[in-house]
């Protein structure tokens, strides 16, 4: 038997949009809790996964991306995002391996350690140089999608973390809360199915959530900032819709393991990413 002691820790994972946050926290779960899209800035809640292991319990929290812009939500998303990694025990700084060391790596390697630096997406090209290694407690490259460098990277955060009993059940996946997973996992089909065609700014909110014997049913609002863009959703004679609607069922369905009946509605809001009240409504913030 190991005198080794338990150790328990929350591990904040950070980096600029499209680092691989999120299909991270994915791989270490073994299970998908947060949504994955090409598109930057996917993520926008704090995330909360954990990992529970015989000598370990990792604490993961998926923050939103960091990065130059100085819209208002950009500024409260990189607040958010920084806000997690001063309260937590350590800290992971993501960086795509192919990618160029900018202001956000700046901000990010400046927080305070214990902080790893995992070179994300090794398997996708050629690793480019990086700066300030001395302000890491270790550098480890991964791959998400292979699997490559997973157990690496587990042992080193366990190393870090602080002795500590668990603080959460040992069959306990994830914090949020399914009504949010659900719009999450709407907003991810939305992404996958329209592309371009509609602006990072759309959001879902699950209105109505009713859960029966052998079925959920769900009632959720597609929101978009312009009456123009309630037409591109809908689409003709509500096909785009009805494709969305009937994609997202499948996958919540999925998830839920159960019968689900999925309501969309598709409405104006042009508040959410202007007010921080309604983005915090939204469990953006």
């Amino acid at each position: 038997m190991s005198d080794a002691p338990h150790r328990c820790g929350v591990v904040a994972l950070l980096g600029r949009p499209n680092a691989g946050k999120s299909t991270l926290l994915n791989a270490l779960l073994g299970e998908k809790i947060a949504i994955v899209s090409r598109r930057a800035q996917t993520t926008r809640g704090r995330m909360r996964g954990v990992l529970t292991r015989a000598d370990a319990q990792l604490v993961f929290v998926d923050t939103p991306g960091v990065h130059r812009g100085q819209a208002r939500f950009n500024l409260a998303m990189t607040d958010a995002a920084l806000e997690v990694a001063n309260g937590a025990d350590l800290r992971l700084l993501l960086f795509d391996a192919s990618g160029e060391w900018d202001e956000p790596e700046e901000k990010l390697s400046s927080l305070p350690r214990p902080l790893l630096l995992v070179r994300t997406k090794i398997d996708q090209g050629e690793p480019s140089e990086v700066f300030a290694l001395d302000r890491f407690d270790g550098v480890l490259h991964v791959s998400a999608q292979s699997g490559q460098g997973i157990d690496e990277l587990l042992a080193a955060m366990v190393e870090q973390l602080p002795p500590g009993p668990a603080l959460y059940p040992d069959d306990y996946l994830t914090d949020a809360p399914l009504r949010f997973l659900a719009a999450e996992q709407i907003r991810e089909v939305i992404f996958e199915q329209y592309e371009d065609e509609i602006p990072y700014s759309v959001a879902v909110e699950v209105e109505e959530w009713h859960e029966a014997p052998h079925e959920v049913r769900v009632r959720a609002n597609i929101l978009v900032e312009r009456e123009s863009q309630k037409g591109i959703v809908i689409g003709a004679g509500g096909n785009k819709l009805k494709r969305l609607g009937t994609e997202s069922r499948l996958r919540l369905q999925d998830r839920l393991e159960t019968r689900v009946h999925l309501n969309l509605w598709v409405k104006t809001d042009r508040r959410w990413l202007k007010q921080q009240r309604r983005a915090r409504e939204l469990g953006y913030l």
